[in-house]
């Protein structure tokens, strides 16, 4: 059995994969599923299965209408000539399809249904000062992402002594200086679609961070001691905020 995919989305590439006995393809796009001649095709059905569930499709008997299932009414279309099968997909269609005749069937076809990422959204701080620590979580809200990087100013950024990946979804920026301000951009992507946004930082100067402060005691009028405070650095991603 073969198929092919096409998206009818606007502002999808669903970025579609074919493969032997399989297809991945999104949510919102056409897929048409075709089938090799049968014997008996003289009344057939279109099957689908989900684990130990199994239903149909559509049932066909020559120069009758189709009777099409509820669940897949008002967005398949049948060729009564060719016998294949159009479907606009929705969540849950990630099933096992196949052709079955009165005298054979065609082996089941795996179909892949994923949704399409919505863009990513960046939180934390864009204003930080020199010497501090901050974070950067990406997060998205519609789909699911397979994969997750980072760039600054358009380049790939990578690990280091100072910048610190926690699941890819969280950039740490440890003892921040002044080169770190820039837009940082987090990409992600899953099997049909890839999205990405950009948030800027800005590293600015603080008189008083890491240096150390003279503190003079003075009791009636007499010098008691000098105290040195010193503000710790911070060198994990947990002390970020």
């Amino acid at each position: 059995m073969g198929s092919f995919s096409t998206c009818q989305v606007e502002e999808q590439d669903p970025n579609l994969r074919p493969a032997r006995g399989s297809l991945v393809s999104a949510v919102g796009c056409t897929v048409l599923l075709t089938a090799p001649a049968l014997r008996g095709a003289g009344a057939v059905s279109w099957e689908y299965r989900a684990g130990s569930e199994e239903g149909a499709i559509l049932s066909y008997t020559s120069h009758q209408p189709p009777n099409v299932s509820l669940l897949y009414q008002n967005r398949t279309t049948f060729n009564e000539s060719s016998l294949s099968l159009r479907v606009v997909l929705q969540r849950g269609d990630s099933r096992l399809y196949r052709l079955r005749a009165q005298e054979e069937a065609t082996a089941w076809f795996q179909l892949h249904v994923v949704e399409p990422l919505s863009q990513p959204s960046i939180s934390g701080n864009s204003l930080v000062k020199a010497g501090g620590s901050t974070k950067l979580v990406c997060s998205v809200v519609e789909g699911k992402a397979d994969a997750y990087w980072w760039k600054k100013n358009g380049e790939p950024l990578l690990r280091s002594e100072r910048i610190e990946f926690v699941e890819n979804t969280t950039l740490c920026i440890l003892q921040a200086s002044l080169s770190d301000s820039g837009y940082y951009t987090c990409v992600v992507s899953n099997a049909v679609s890839q999205n990405e946004t950009s948030f800027l930082l800005q590293v600015h100067h603080a008189a008083n961070v890491m240096l150390p402060v003279l503190l003079t005691c003075v009791a009636v009028g007499l010098l008691a001691g000098v105290l040195v405070w010193c503000q710790k650095r911070e060198n994990s991603c947990d002390n970020c905020w």
